[in-house]
């Protein structure tokens, strides 16, 4: 995306007789205002961002450098900067001081002289710019390419490929129809931001093919200060359309160029819904959303809030803390697939408890481009901070997750989780898609892609974890001993087979637990073997079974896994078994009889 300018006169330059041991110093109340990036290597700018939900009002406020306020730049009366928007400053367009290349002082003070904002700027090298490495953050970095009037998360302005230049331009891309309900036409509405008319004669619009089916538009095309200029698809049914080419609703690409080429905007759409519209969230804020009732033509802050849906995702679940470790805690990851920043404050996340323990995200909280925000769950209330941690944990057995619209009625996105074991968690397999895995590490607030995924099971031995018993009995109340759980083996083969080596866990998969089968132990031809699970054990597994759900895993002496059975939760008279519904078959299913160590062929199935 183009930087923002504001469309002022040059430079004010300040004379004041006063000197500034005079003025209110001191910090100023103005929040949410950051000088987010500066490029002192070519031409001149300094970018400000607003992490705010509210417009601010930069009337009288003062840009300045090392030398203070003898070379000041005076915000006009008219200056303001979006909700989540961006500001961008040029040398000579708008202040008149230079930045020295080998390192200056830039600060931001407000109408009273209180400091908004002030950084030391270290020497830069051509094409290098100083910047936040997250929008707003306390950490900056040099950066080897700019990502001026845009997320610093986002692609720098220049890579690879040969960019465009960046446009003076003060216009927007404010919203994009690229999934229209029947009879309709894809439209691209352009904003102006700026407080003069912009004469749009020979600026250009493309999609992802770029000049191939370019849009030149007409001369007379003018646009008032804050206003929005709307052109239409054009087709043998719309003959007032405008650009030939059509966006495609499964994702695409939308630039805007001077008559010179240089890009004044840019967006990346997602994948949409019919009828529904790719917002900015007000006129000329930084933040998009889908809109379900598109505007068309029309002032986004006339819209119904723009949705989420299919821009922010829930990415990734972590659901077997304990909650006794502040360091451990289960984690909701969300992730913003959009090329844009998006504020999420005010949306609703809740647990399978329902709505009614609905958690709200608070306010300030926004996901930079293609980033994360990570939601920690604090049912213990270990950090006393239920503002920004829900009070409610995730069952590892299985969860359901939901994030709704800030009303609580549109849901966003939602994930079921499968019961998992310690140090696994459940994510999208790349971030945003839609198929979903269990993946062997954490990859909480990065990326998912590359993420080593739970080993798959490859059974060539023959034998399986054939029935478990979970819900043990203080009292022996069945003629079978249920007064300890149990793990029964069964060889599917014609052949005896050797266990040494083999090992046994639960879904804790501590090492230290870990049950290996001693030299000589050997498994019948369609023979059982079955191993009591006990805590006191000196012989056999001690990693204990839990009736809330577990999981049993049996790897080969070369630690391939072979087997695995997960088992549900089951309430104290409910003693019954989890097993394989024929001896060594590929269905799982729960007993109402156990038959502990003999053949599960024609019991009784819950």
């Amino acid at each position: 995306m183009s930087a923002v300018l504001l469309t002022v006169a040059a430079c004010v330059t300040s004379c004041k007789d006063d000197s500034e041991d005079d003025l209110h110093t001191g910090p100023s109340e103005v929040a949410g205002l950051y000088i987010n990036e500066v490029c002192s290597s070519g031409t001149d700018w300094v970018e400000l961002y607003n992490s705010s939900d509210a417009e601010i009002s930069l009337a009288g406020f003062r840009l300045q450098d090392n030398k203070g306020a003898d070379e000041e730049y005076v915000f006009p009366t008219e200056a303001k900067i979006a909700a989540n928007g961006f500001l961008v400053l040029e040398k000579d367009t708008h202040f008149g001081f230079g930045i020295s290349g080998s390192g200056d002082e830039i600060k931001l003070l407000d109408a009273s002289y209180k400091q908004i904002d002030d950084i030391m700027v270290p020497p830069l090298e051509d094409g290098q710019t100083y910047a936040r490495t997250i929008d707003g953050g306390r950490e900056w970095n040099t950066m080897s390419a700019g990502t001026k009037g845009r997320a610093n998360t986002s692609t720098p302005d220049e890579g690879g490929e040969e960019q465009p230049g960046e446009s003076a331009v003060s216009l927007l891309i404010n919203e994009v129809m690229s999934a229209p309900l029947d009879g309709g036409f894809d439209f691209i509405e352009i904003y102006n931001p700026g407080m003069t008319e912009v004469d749009m004669d020979g600026f250009i619009l493309q999609d992802d093919k770029g000049v191939t089916e370019q849009y030149v538009i007409p001369e007379g095309t003018k646009i008032a200060p804050n206003a929005v200029v709307c052109f239409t698809q054009a087709q043998t049914e719309n003959p007032s359309g405008s650009f030939s080419f059509g966006l495609s609703s499964k994702g695409d690409k939308v630039v805007f160029l001077d008559k010179d080429g240089n890009c004044i905007d840019q967006v990346e759409l997602p994948a949409m819904e019919k009828g529904t519209s790719y917002a900015r969230t007000v006129d000329g804020a930084a933040t998009w959303g889908v809109c379900i009732n598109p505007t068309q033509g029309q002032s986004n802050g006339s819209a119904q809030t723009p949705t989420l849906r299919g821009v922010v995702f829930i990415n990734e679940v972590y659901t077997f803390s304990d909650q006794s470790d502040i360091s451990d805690l289960d984690y909701i990851e969300l992730y913003n697939a959009s090329s844009h920043s998006v504020s999420v404050a005010g949306c609703k996340l809740w647990e399978g408890g329902g709505p009614e323990e609905a958690w709200t995200i608070p306010a300030g909280k926004t996901i930079p481009a293609k980033g994360y925000l990570v939601i920690e769950c604090d049912k213990e209330n270990l950090y006393n901070d239920p503002m920004n941690y829900p009070s409610w944990g995730l069952s590892k057995n299985s969860e359901t997750v939901i994030l709704a619209d800030t009303q609580g009625s549109g849901i966003i996105d939602q994930v079921d989780t499968p019961n998992m074991s310690e140090g696994e968690a459940y994510g999208r397999k790349t971030d945003g898609a839609s198929e979903w895995v269990i993946f062997a590490e954490l990859t909480r607030g990065t990326t998912n892609n590359g993420a080593d995924e739970k080993q798959d099971v490859t059974n060539t031995s023959g034998v399986y974890i054939n029935e478990v018993f979970t819900n043990n009995q203080d009292v022996q109340v069945s003629a079978w001993d249920d007064t300890k759980d149990f793990i029964e083996l069964y060889n599917t083969t014609e052949k005896d087979i050797d266990l040494t080596g083999f090992s046994l866990n639960d879904d804790a998969l501590k090492e230290e637990k870990k049950y290996i089968f001693p030299v000589g132990s050997v498994i019948r031809a369609k023979s059982f073997l079955t191993l009591d699970v006990d805590k006191n054990s000196i012989t056999g597994p001690v990693f204990g079974l839990g009736k809330g759900g577990d999981k049993v895993f049996l790897w080969n002496a070369q630690g391939v896994l072979v087997d695995e059975v997960e088992t549900p939760e089951f309430a104290d008279n409910e003693i019954y078994s989890t097993g394989r519904k024929t001896d060594g078959s590929p269905e799982v299913v729960v007993f109402t009889e156990v038959s502990k160590n003999a053949s599960n062929n024609g019991r009784d199935v819950k």
